[in-house]
């Protein structure tokens, strides 16, 4: 069985490989100015999530929030099914680390 941190990373990896697929419509969020902002923000988290450093966790649980940043642009970038099975998995993966942190 994977740590959670494992998990958040693997989640963000498949977060970042659908970013890059397609062009992203930012228009219904106000987060990231433009695709490259929003994959160094990710990135940024990647990196710090594998050094075992949390402390951006609950602004990358606001990113993932329904009808945050992530989730508008998913619904309006076509990968909102995706979205929605990886915002779920992020929910049980943020509860998990955040329990681990008492």
């Amino acid at each position: 069985m994977q740590s959670p941190e494992t998990e958040l990373v693997d989640l963000l990896d498949q977060v970042l490989a659908a970013v890059r697929a397609v062009p992203q419509d930012l228009t219904w969020q106000r987060r990231y100015a433009n695709e490259q902002e929003l994959i160094d923000d990710l990135d940024d988290c990647v990196g710090r999530i594998r050094r075992h450093d949390l402390s951006r966790l609950d602004e990358l649980s606001l990113v993932f929030a329904p009808t945050g940043s992530l989730c508008e642009i998913a619904a309006s970038s076509g990968w909102l099914d995706l979205y929605t099975v990886l915002g779920n998995r992020f929910d049980a993966l943020y509860a998990r680390l955040r329990d681990n942190e008492k």
